[in-house]
C-alpha cells in the first residue's frame, strides 16, 4: 500500500545564513543548492563558501554529517536534470558541513532503512513527482518540504528494505572506493605541483640561482606569450533539440566539475552531420576546459584518455585550452586550477553588463614558465597518475550504469530479493 513519505522521513530546509556570514575561507563549508549533485557525493570545489566555526553552535539539524541525504528545494524544471529541483545526493565525506537555506536534508524515521530511503529519492519517478509539485517561473522553481513529504510511495517491509539497500550499496561502495583512490591520486599530483612550482623545491633547486622568489632561468609570461590554443564551441541554430536520442554529446558549463567528474544524467546531443561540419570545439583527446561565463566563471578541469566520451564537442559557454607545447599541458592545468587563478578569472569583467571571459582576458593572464627539463620530469610522474584517475572514472561510469538499471526494477518488485 502506498503511503505518504512523511510516515518515513522528515524533510527540512537549511539555515538562513546572511551574506556577511559567508567567506571564501577554510573554516566550516556551507552546503548550498549548487553543491547538491544529481547522485553520488556533494560537490565541493573552489566556489564553495565557508562560515566561522562559531556557527557550529546552531541547531544540530542543520549539521550535515557523513551519510546524510540532501535534496535541492530550488532548481530548474525537469528538462534540466543537472540543476533540476529535487535532485538528491549523499554526504560521503568525513566532514561536518552546515546546511544553507533551500538546500534540504532528508531525516529518516526509525521505520525505514536510511540507505533504502536514499535510493527512493534517487528514483526518477520520485524526482519527477517532486518537480511536478514545484512552483515558480520559467527558469527557477521551488518546492516545500511539506510537498515532498506528501508524495506517496509503497515502502516494503524492513527485511526487504535491507536486502535492496545491501545490493545497491555494494555498487556504491565500489564506486566510493574508486572515488577515494581518485582523490588520493589527485592529491598526490597536486602536492607534487605545489612542492615544485609553488614552494620551488624541485629536483636540483639547491643549485639554481633565484631572482626574487622564482628561479632566474624561469620566466613570467602572459598566456599569449606562453603559447596556447584557445577555442570555444557552438550549437545548432535554435539550440539543442532534446528529442534527439542518437548523436554526438555536446558539453557545456555543467560539465566543468572536478578532476574525472562528469554527470552523465543530462547529456545533450547534437546531430552527427552538425558535428562533422564543426571547425572548432571538437574533442581531440587531451583538453583543458574553462567555464567562460555564468555563475562559476573560471572553473577548470581536464579531459583525456577517452573520458567522458571518445567523441564530443563543446558549446559556446566553454573554452578548450591547449598548450602549444604538449609537455606543458599538465603543468598548465594544475596552474590554472589553483584558487588564486579561479579568483582572478572570477573578477575579470565582473562589472560588465554580461560578465564572462573573453579570449583576450585569458591571453592576458600571467603564469610562470618553468624550464623544459623540470616540466618534463614533472610530466613523467604526473601523467601515469592522471591515466589511472581516468581509468577509475570510466570504471565508475560502468558501475553507475549497472546500479541505475537495477534501481527501478528492485524498487518496483520486478526483481525479487
Amino acid at each position: 500500500m502506498e503511503e505518504k513519505l512523511k510516515k518515513y522521513c522528515t524533510v527540512i530546509s537549511g539555515y538562513a545564513f546572511k551574506s556577511q556570514d559567508l567567506s571564501e575561507g577554510t573554516d566550516i563549508p556551507i552546503i548550498k543548492i549548487g553543491n547538491i549533485s544529481n547522485g553520488e557525493n556533494i560537490i565541493v570545489d573552489n566556489s564553495t563558501q565557508y562560515v566561522n566555526k562559531e556557527f557550529l553552535s546552531i541547531d544540530k539539524k542543520y549539521h550535515v554529517l557523513k551519510g546524510d541525504i540532501l535534496i535541492s528545494l530550488t532548481g530548474s524544471h525537469m528538462n534540466q536534470p543537472n540543476s533540476m529541483v529535487g535532485r538528491c545526493c549523499r554526504n560521503l565525506d568525513d566532514v561536518v558541513y552546515l546546511l544553507n537555506q533551500r538546500a534540504g536534508k532528508v531525516i529518516p524515521k526509525k521505520t525505514v532503512n536510511k540507505d533504502f530511503l536514499y535510493y527512493v529519492f534517487r528514483l526518477k519517478s520520485i524526482q519527477y513527482a517532486i518537480a511536478n509539485r514545484a512552483y515558480g517561473g520559467a527558469n527557477q522553481v521551488n518546492v516545500s518540504p511539506r510537498d515532498i513529504m506528501g508524495i506517496k510511495f509503497r515502502i516494503p517491509n524492513f527485511a526487504v528494505q535491507n536486502r535492496i539497500a545491501d545490493i545497491l550499496t555494494t555498487y556504491d561502495n565500489l564506486i566510493a572506493n574508486n572515488n577515494k583512490r581518485i582523490k588520493l591520486l589527485e592529491q598526490m599530483a597536486e602536492n607534487l605541483y605545489k612542492e615544485w612550482f609553488v614552494r620551488f623545491r624541485f629536483p636540483g633547486y639547491e643549485n639554481v640561482e633565484f631572482e626574487g622568489k622564482i628561479p632566474k632561468c624561469w620566466n613570467q609570461l602572459s598566456l599569449d606569450q606562453f603559447g596556447i590554443q584557445l577555442e570555444s564551441g557552438a550549437r545548432p541554430k535554435g539550440g539543442i533539440n532534446s528529442s534527439i536520442d542518437d548523436g554526438v554529446p555536446s558539453l557545456g558549463a555543467e560539465s566543468v566539475n572536478g578532476l574525472a567528474e562528469f554527470d552523465y544524467s543530462d547529456v545533450k546531443l547534437i546531430p552527427e552531420e552538425f558535428y562533422r561540419k564543426l571547425k572548432r570545439g571538437k574533442n581531440r583527446g587531451n583538453h583543458i576546459l574553462i567555464y567562460k561565463d555564468g555563475a562559476y566563471i573560471g572553473k577548470v578541469t581536464i579531459f583525456k584518455y577517452g573520458f567522458p566520451f571518445e567523441f564530443f564537442a563543446i558549446n559556446e559557454h566553454v573554452f578548450f585550452m591547449n598548450s602549444l607545447r604538449a609537455e606543458y599541458q599538465n603543468y598548465l592545468y594544475f596552474t590554472l586550477k589553483q584558487t588564486s587563478y579561479f579568483t582572478l578569472m572570477q573578477n575579470l569583467n565582473r562589472n560588465a553588463a554580461q560578465p564572462g571571459l573573453s579570449q583576450e582576458d585569458i591571453n592576458r593572464i600571467k603564469i610562470i614558465e618553468p624550464d623544459q627539463v623540470t616540466v618534463v620530469s614533472f610530466n613523467d610522474i604526473v601523467e601515469p597518475i592522471l591515466k589511472e584517475v581516468f581509468q577509475l572514472a570510466k570504471k565508475n561510469h560502468s558501475l553507475i550504469k549497472q546500479r541505475n538499471s537495477l534501481l527501478p526494477r528492485l524498487m518496483s518488485g520486478k526483481l525479487e530479493v
